[in-house]
């Protein structure tokens, strides 16, 4: 398809903003480029929109827009570019693609997250035929892919009992997709969902995934122009109003003294977002701390510079910047709110003690977790999602070729 027709969506970048100062871009913690530097690579990519080797630190985190005087959002600008790399290119990674949900409805056949629902128990699966049914509820819980991947936590809890839970195995927002670069496909993903979502009957939609809101809440609206009909809060807020109502209560304080790690989507989710993770962390027993690069300026896990190429290589440089942090806190015990920064954090980050805050509140509040996420390590290592681990391995591990 030619990068000239009609898009799905609309392009952000705003190039009669952008004066090609380079501060979007010599600020960011993922490169050492000088200020000149900065200026230079601006000034080509704004001039010639296409995929410059010099652009590969980037991970689209969206902290470049924080630091642009003139708000031309150039983190789009990024995205766009990344996009004529995707389409220059004879097939997309398979190591990219095994990462990336909702594409069922195009052909694709596997991924990861599909293989590891094809090897739950009947139980799990049971609970997920359940969600993938339309619901009518005053509140609907959408319960995004990685946390389908333990549904007997969220179906078993006390707390969340009575909430009307949504989502089929291939209900994604389309966020990978897009962080790789296919946004077409990754707006087309999240098109599908909100159709999806408005096969319920609900007043409210209460999200349990950040990337999700993010996408929903601000990404369809300002790419799709789709304005949606509800209101949404995320499943932290939610914990929060049950407990500020007395609909739930802490049975079991933590006491757990540990550090705050924001994942990429928290500043991209606003001030009120990040302030009632922190909030509702306070008041489950944690005593939480700041990591020296938090907020509007946190570092990635590591996961999103693995989808600049599908190469283990960017994501073992994002993880290591990502360490380097922790140790710089002093903490051993780090709490994260996404649970691919918590996976990633358990796998990649030996010495520290990776802590999910979902699972952290649920324990409080029932004082158990029903499926606690050392079960989905095991599910892990099942034999279906190691060989086709091994069968995208070699896409994975070659040099990077720019």
């Amino acid at each position: 398809m030619s990068l000239d027709e009609h898009r799905l969506f609309t392009r952000g970048f705003s190039a009669e903003n952008c004066i090609q100062c380079g501060k979007c871009i010599a600020g960011c913690q993922h490169t050492d480029l000088t200020p000149q530097q900065a200026r230079d690579i601006m000034k080509k990519v704004t001039i010639k929109p296409q995929w410059y080797p010099e652009l590969s630190f980037c991970i689209r985190c969206g902290k470049c827009n924080y630091r642009c005087p003139k708000d031309a959002r150039p983190s789009d600008l990024e995205y766009e570019c990344l996009e004529y790399k995707r389409r220059a290119e004879q097939e997309f990674p398979s190591s990219m693609a095994y990462a990336i949900n909702g594409m069922g409805a195009e052909g694709w056949s596997a991924n990861f997250f599909r293989d590891v629902y094809k090897g739950l128990g009947k139980t799990d699966k049971n609970i997920l035929r359940a969600w993938a049914t339309p619901k009518k509820s005053k509140d609907l819980l959408f319960i995004g892919c990685t946390d389908r991947m333990l549904p007997r936590t969220w179906e078993e809890s006390q707390t969340l009992r009575n909430a009307a839970k949504f989502g089929g195995p291939d209900d994604c927002c389309g966020v990978w997709a897009i962080q790789g670069g296919l946004l077409d496909e990754g707006y087309r993903i999240a098109k599908r969902l909100v159709n999806r979502l408005l096969e319920n009957r609900f007043d409210r939609l209460v999200l349990g995934c950040g990337h999700c809101q993010k996408v929903l809440t601000r990404m369809i609206p300002e790419k799709l122009g789709i304005v949606l009909p509800f209101p949404v809060i995320s499943i932290y807020d939610y914990f929060l109003e049950m407990l500020e109502t007395g609909a739930a209560r802490v049975t079991t304080p933590l006491n757990l003294d540990a550090v705050i790690s924001d994942p990429c989507f928290g500043y991209e989710n606003g001030d009120e977002f990040l302030n009632s993770v922190r909030r509702l962390a306070t008041k489950i027993g944690i005593n939480i701390s700041e990591l020296p690069h938090n907020r509007e300026n946190a570092v990635c896990c590591g996961y999103n510079g693995y989808f600049n190429n599908g190469k283990v290589a960017n994501f073992v440089k994002t993880a290591l910047m990502k360490r380097k942090d922790f140790a710089q806190s002093g903490k051993k015990h780090v709490m994260s709110y996404c649970p691919g920064c918590h996976l990633f954090n358990h796998y990649f980050q030996p010495g520290y003690k990776s802590h999910y805050l979902l699972e952290d509140v649920l324990l409080a509040l029932d004082g158990k977790v029903a499926e606690p996420f050392s079960v989905l390590y095991r599910r892990l290592a099942r034999p279906r999602i190691a060989w086709n681990l091994a069968s995208v391995a070699k896409s994975a591990l070659l040099p990077v070729k720019e």
